[in-house]
């Protein structure tokens, strides 16, 4: 008998059929994968089974009887949650935010002591090294990612859930925390827990999973047994069609340099001393009108912070050259940047690239106001009638301009986030792992958009930790590692010599492969 099963689960919102009697057991002991393009219905599914949703119809079973959450908290001694969206006190430590609902306390004072030597322990247990003193905003995103992991872990260690559903929890990851959580869901398995993994990673789905359930609609395409498939053939699943066409390549001109770098010292890399300055890293590099160049490297490598610093500007320490169309490029912000012809879509979009609570169309309308107002007035209709191009333009899936950008799927808002700037007319765009935590096809469209930004003319600046889509879209690929370029790479690609330019003498040098190499 499963575990957890889900029975003609049916869910419906406005306009929207999420969920199409949805049929999937999950067994104790057992690594179930949930793949799907976005909008397949597999957050609605971990929404329904958190708590956190009610279904329209059909029912949620544990151990073959039926159960309704009335809310979170309702579902929490079943069910742990990894969730997409971190959830963590920004300023409690990460003590705090391991004990917060199991603190230890005596005459209404927190035993500190206690919860610091079992924290200890917990992490010893598990081989983890986390520094758990300091707030959690203090942590680096991938260190955030792992005490999430923690927290869920350690209320489930405690006697707690049975079952715990992993929704993308390696996009910020190294490759060595990467390891250490398939450690994790390799003892959670083995302590007869339900681990339901929800990933668009297919290598890694293939790598912890024992069997794989791919949506499609709302709706169960199959289920199949990892051993028994492949990417490609998961692929076909999700989109009821072969992928002969995965990445696209545009056919561009290369043209003069748009943009260079010359011994780039990235803000907070500071000398000790002038004696020392020659030992800082620095970073040299150009980009071509025409060009898509890939940063590769491991997480922390550097890439982010370089990308950033040139966006962002107004660093007084910066030393080195940057040049911009030939001219030397000093922007005192961001919004400097973007007047000379910069633009970055960031790893982060929810955060950084969007305003999630507002609309498609105030999204798109926003960095081209100005382009729209007369007299200090806006010209609503024109702004709106821009904004509908970049819906058309961009292949945006949406219900109208009025729909919030947080109810879109993770793709449609990526293309939110890039068709925002469609009348900046930039020469340089920086693309900071775009298709981070999207389906397959909206990969493709991503490609695509940054192809035909670079048959116009522009030079396209592509961060990924992915060298499967870096050698199969980038015309070169630069590899940074500890805030310096180490190598620089053209086609025909050697992507095993790629791979030991970014992990020769660090961490992982000992037989751990990059993950969705």
């Amino acid at each position: 008998m499963p575990l957890l099963e889900t029975r003609n689960l049916v869910k419906r919102f406005p306009g929207v059929l999420a969920l199409d009697h949805f049929d999937a057991a999950f067994e104790a002991g057992e690594v179930h994968a949930l793949v799907g393009e976005n909008g397949a219905g597999k957050s609605t599914l971990v929404k329904i089974l958190s708590g956190v949703y009610a279904p329209t119809s059909g029912e949620v079973l544990w151990e073959g009887r039926p159960v309704r959450f009335a809310s979170p908290r309702d579902a929490r001694g079943l069910m742990g949650v990894v969730h997409q969206e971190r959830e963590l006190i920004p300023h409690f430590t990460g003590y705090e935010n391991l004990f917060l609902g199991l603190e230890h306390s005596a005459f209404g004072f927190l035993n500190r002591r206690r919860m610091e030597r079992e924290a200890r322990e917990f992490l010893e247990r598990y081989q983890v090294r986390l520094d758990l003193s300091i707030p959690a905003h203090r942590l680096s995103s991938g260190q955030q990612e792992m005490l999430t992991v923690l927290k869920v872990l350690f209320h489930v260690t405690g006697g707690g859930p049975r079952a715990v559903i992993f929704d993308e929890p390696t996009a910020p990851l190294s490759v060595a925390e990467c390891e250490v959580l398939f450690s994790l869901i390799e003892t959670l398995k083995k302590d007869g827990r339900a681990v339901l993994y929800i990933s668009h990673h297919l290598s890694e789905v293939l790598r912890v999973a024992d069997r794989v359930t791919v949506m499609r609609n709302g709706a169960k395409a199959a289920t199949v047994e990892s051993a028994n498939t492949s990417e490609d053939g998961l692929i076909r699943l999700m989109i009821a069609k072969d992928l002969e066409n995965q990445y696209p390549k545009f056919p561009a001109e290369v043209g003069e340099v748009v943009f260079s770098a010359e011994n780039f010292l990235v803000p907070g890399i500071r000398a000790v001393s002038e004696a020392l300055e020659a030992r800082i890293p620095r970073v040299s590099f150009l980009i071509r009108a025409g060009e898509i160049v890939g940063f590769a490297g491991l997480v922390g490598a550097g890439r982010t912070e370089l990308a950033k610093s040139v966006f962002a500007g107004g660093f007084k320490d910066r030393r080195g050259v940057l040049r911009l169309k030939g001219r030397e490029f000093h922007p005192k912000s961001a919004q400097d940047s973007i007047a000379q012809g910069v633009v970055m879509i960031p790893e982060n979009r929810r955060e950084e690239g969007l305003i999630t609570d507002m609309d498609v169309g105030a999204n798109l309308m926003l960095p081209s106001l100005g382009l729209h107002t007369r007299f200090g007035f806006v010209s609503g209709k024109k702004a709106r009638a821009a904004a509908q191009g970049a819906v058309e333009k961009y292949g945006i899936r949406t219900f109208g301009l009025p729909q919030l950008v947080r109810t879109l799927s993770g793709g449609n808002q990526q293309k939110v986030s890039v068709g925002k700037w469609d009348l900046a007319q930039a020469a340089l765009w920086i693309f900071d792992e775009p298709t981070q935590g999207i389906d397959v096809d909206a990969k493709t469209e991503i490609y695509s958009i940054m192809g035909r930004m670079a048959t116009s003319g522009a030079g396209v600046w592509f961060i990924s930790s992915e060298l499967r889509e870096l050698t199969a879209i980038a015309d070169r690929i630069y590899v940074m590692k500890n805030g310096e370029i180490a190598a620089e790479y053209s086609r025909p690609y050697d992507r095993q010599a790629i791979l030991d330019s970014m992990i020769l003498d660090s961490e992982v040098r000992h037989g751990s492969e990059r993950k969705n190499i």
